[in-house]
């Protein structure tokens, strides 16, 4: 019986194993692998599930899969279109490579080319729909007029839009404020399509939730967002209420700011109004002003080693891949990288380290998997977590090496708020040209460009739009603020002062209740002694997103009022609040805090140090999202009254407990000269007894040979 299992055992793993050599799937679903991928999908349209058998929403998803393929397999085989899976777990660098980072993710492929992507575990009528897209999307040059709005995706935005002037819906189509926006942007566009056309300007959508990548390299920040895109570059948002009349007013004016040059991109960056109207000579300011220096003046990548690292990246900015030759994404990245040394020329320094020869400084630098790219600064780090590709990595350089926003009227202002939590202010008046306020004004660019805040940087010239925008106690120019969460907070130290300016941007940088993301996830967990996390289902509309910011707002403002800020004496360690978009970070939320879709909105207090976390009150039960659920769950978490729960798997738990036992026993028998002696001395009895009874027992079993 047990020779039959075992024959049985072998003869389903070897059916396995071939039915993983690229064969059809009940001639509906094909199986493709690094090895068939680019062959079979070079014609034809491909809805293709990436997965791991051992994902538990690809387990979750994989009946609505199976139906969605049992119902349309076979019709729309005649139309070219066709199902396929790629197994992650066995197809790593290619799912990587179709940037399905998080399973399930189902891809959308025409002739070989990615048009979209639909992550996580979705429903029927979600997958239903997004199939359906695949007979009517197109990477085609755009449409005439009369397509009105023309459908965006990842795979045809960019060459889309890299011509003429574009007006662009960044939606949702579970988001409520975007269906109610949505008749008025049709009104809008039927209307107006045939007579902007004649001016190159045209109107485009983009499925935000379908094509994420798309809007989180375009200044979407919530739903709906129309933003203004000239020649492929982006320009502003459209900063009017989403109505008929409003939306077609600014669009009327467009042509004429269009003939007007306004949106021609200057071959050098213009100074600010107001901040060189008197030169500034050597002896007024010691350092350079930000933006003035040519970086990179070949377009090179610079090859870094352990010898001239530290003094190649002591001054100005440095972006740098740390890497192993053998890595095959490392290699995948090498030509790129070689285009970005080029595309930055004149902008900020590129190069590269080979991890392989300079292991201690790439750990110093906390390299823990190749490819790393960091940005480099005279001490700061950040590290780049976007696409590497080249528009990517262009776009993140330029966004470091950006100039401050020079304010000329209130709009100005309320933009850079709409775009960004925090906004740095400074104020001056361009009429003082002392010495001093000069000083003043490069040593805040010159920190806010070296921590990597020149965007949220804002300079007011004018003393008269200073006192509209400033409370009256802040009047005293020059100054500079944050504001932040409704507040003005105020900058107390010298304005010449590095390493006060430098600690003021460092500890205003994040406001009372960011959203969690993969630029600051680290800034936001190393900072941390404490990290409260609100974990939100964000397709579930605005209105509960807001309800449950809310409460957790309202908390980090309760716990700020009865323990103060982290510097007081009152408070009790470093705590701060985010909000996380669970279906963003769905994979990570179940995987580290163990807790599934069906328990959002749920709280998590994280304690990073220690690798743990907190999910339930003093009675055990989950911490209520609540404005008093939240403090009184921190307050017990301070007091240490709840019980915490590790980050770590139950494997390296094990290891971590073994190790601690082993520590504790040897430290029982070797901590002290008088233990040790003990130790040694009870250790050599215990060998001369056994060696003493092996021996005769030995004696005694030779006896009976003879005896007998």
């Amino acid at each position: 019986m047990h020779f039959a299992k075992v024959l049985f055992g072998a003869l389903l793993a070897s059916l396995g194993r071939a039915g993983a050599q690229g064969a059809p799937v009940g001639e509906k679903s094909h199986i493709l692998d690094k090895n068939n991928f680019d062959f079979k999908t070079s014609t034809g349209t491909w809805i293709i599930k990436h997965y791991s058998p051992k994902c538990y929403h690809c387990q979750h998803f994989q009946p609505k899969w199976d139906q969605v393929v049992t119902q349309q397999a076979i019709s729309l085989s005649a139309q070219d279109v066709y199902f396929g899976e790629i197994d992650c777990l066995e197809n790593q660098d290619l799912c990587t490579q179709n940037e399905a980072l998080a399973w399930p993710t189902v891809g959308m492929f025409r002739a070989g080319k990615r048009l979209a992507n639909l992550e996580g575990d979705k429903s029927e009528q979600e997958l239903s729909d997004f199939v359906k897209r695949a007979l009517s999307e197109t990477d085609a040059a755009p449409r005439a007029y009369d397509a009105n709005s023309i459908v965006l995706a990842q795979g045809n935005f960019t060459e889309t839009t890299k011509h003429g002037t574009w007006i662009v819906k960044h939606y949702s189509p579970v988001c409520h404020h975007c269906r109610q926006m949505a008749p008025e942007w049709v009104k809008m566009t039927d209307e107006l399509a045939k007579q902007m056309a004649g001016n190159q300007i045209l109107f485009g959508e983009v499925d935000c939730p379908a094509n994420k990548k798309v809007c989180e390299e375009n200044h979407v920040e919530g739903y709906p967002t129309v933003n203004l895109y000239v020649n492929g570059r982006y320009i502003e948002e459209m900063s009017v209420k989403y109505t008929y009349d409003a939306m077609k007013g600014y669009v009327l004016k467009l042509p004429e700011r269009v003939k007007r040059g306004d949106f021609v991109q200057p071959t050098s960056q213009a100074p600010s109004p107001g901040l060189t109207d008197t030169p500034v000579s050597s002896n007024d300011v010691t350092d350079a002003k930000p933006g003035t220096e040519e970086y990179n003046p070949y377009g090179e990548v610079v090859t870094l080693t352990k010898e001239n690292f530290a003094d190649k990246t002591s001054s100005g900015p440095w972006f740098v891949k740390f890497y192993a030759p053998w890595c095959t994404h490392c290699q995948h990245l090498a030509p790129i990288w070689t285009q970005l040394g080029e595309a930055s020329k004149g902008k900020a320094n590129i190069g590269k380290i080979n991890c392989d020869d300079a292991s201690a400084l790439c750990a110093k630098y906390n390299v823990q998997g190749y490819p790393t790219l960091k940005l480099l600064w005279e001490g700061e780090t950040t590290d780049f977590k976007g696409t590497r590709d080249l528009s990517s990595l262009s776009a993140f350089v330029e966004n470091v090496m950006a100039q401050p926003n020079a304010v000329q009227s209130i709009s100005d202002l309320r933009r850079a708020q709409k775009v960004s939590d925090v906004v740095y202010l400074f104020a001056y008046d361009k009429a003082d040209t002392s010495a001093k306020t000069k000083a003043a004004l490069t040593h805040v660019k010159v920190n806010a460009q070296k921590m990597f805040l020149s965007r949220q940087l804002n300079i007011v010239a004018d003393t008269a739009l200073a006192r509209q925008v400033l409370p009256a106690g802040d009047l005293a120019l020059p100054t500079l603020v944050a504001l932040k969460d409704g507040k003005t907070v105020s900058f107390g130290g010298s304005l010449t002062s590095d390493d006060q300016l430098h600690e003021w941007f460092y500890a205003e940088r994040f406001p009372l209740l960011p959203e969690l993301s993969r630029e600051n996830s680290d800034a936001l967990f190393y900072d941390s002694d404490y990290l409260v996390l609100v974990i939100l289902d964000t397709e579930r509309g605005e209105d509960y997103v807001d309800h449950y910011r809310s409460s957790a707002r309202e908390a980090a403002m309760e716990y700020n009022k009865a323990y103060g800020s982290a510097g007081s004496s009152k408070a009790k360690g470093t705590v701060r609040f985010a909000w996380v978009d669970g279906n963003k970070w769905a994979s990570y939320v179940d995987r580290v805090f163990r807790i599934r879709h069906d328990n959002w909105p749920a709280i998590v207090i994280a304690r990073p140090s220690e690798d743990q976390f907190f999910t339930t009150d003093v009675k055990g039960a989950p911490i209520e999202p609540s404005k008093m659920g939240v403090f009184l769950a921190v307050r017990a978490v301070l007091d240490g009254r709840l019980k915490a729960q590790s980050t770590n798997s139950m494997i390296v738990r094990g290891v971590h407990g073994l190790t601690w036992a082993v520590k504790s026993v040897w430290g029982f028998l070797f901590g002290t000269t008088l233990r040790v002696f003990l130790t040694l001395t009870g250790l050599g009895g215990f060998t001369y007894y056994l060696h003493k009874h092996s021996k005769r027992v030995s004696t005694g079993a030779h006896g009976l040979v003879k005896g007998d």
